[in-house]
């Protein structure tokens, strides 16, 4: 599962704003030159939790499994007043109803961590309103692989060279 891309998509439904506006870092991605908002997501650590590997002798599958934290930065944008005013509807929109639904069914769940950040200040002397939202995701990564289970393999033979 790409969690990004899974945020990306409740704020856009939540926040009713055109889906190219809302957008996953890495794409090489061209901030828009006009005054509205847009948001950025990006993926800093991936902590992880637990790793099981398992054979499951009905179906003949090896089931691996990765438990981990994601952390991921929400970055909202603009230069007129809409970052501003609209901050909180990002983390309203990460416990929505729409979300816990995405949550119960990708199997994953989300954590507001810290304080939203004011990053205005780094523009300087431009007008441009930026904050971070930092957010942590609990993730469950599952890969299934059809493997031969140990009494499947060729038994071992002793070739022994004469002279």
């Amino acid at each position: 599962m790409e969690i990004d891309i899974v945020v990306a998509d409740i704020i856009t439904n939540e926040l009713q704003i055109d889906p190219s506006r809302v957008v996953v870092y890495g794409q090489n991605y061209k901030a828009p030159d006009d005054q509205d908002l847009y948001v950025v997501i990006r993926t800093t650590n991936d902590t992880i939790l637990s790793s099981t590997n398992r054979f499951e002798k009905s179906t003949e599958k090896e089931i691996k499994k990765v438990n981990s934290f994601v952390d991921l930065i929400i970055e909202i944008t603009s230069k007129n007043r809409d970052a501003y005013d609209r901050k909180h509807e990002i983390v309203m929109a990460l416990t929505s109803t729409y979300s816990v639904k995405k949550q119960e069914e990708l199997q994953f769940k989300l954590f507001r961590t810290k304080n939203i950040i004011d990053l205005t200040f780094i523009e300087g002397s431009s007008s441009l309103y930026r904050y971070n939202i930092p957010v942590r995701a609990s993730v469950l990564h599952i890969k299934e692989t059809t493997v031969d289970y140990f009494d499947k393999y060729r038994k071992p033979f002793v070739e022994i060279e004469r002279k």
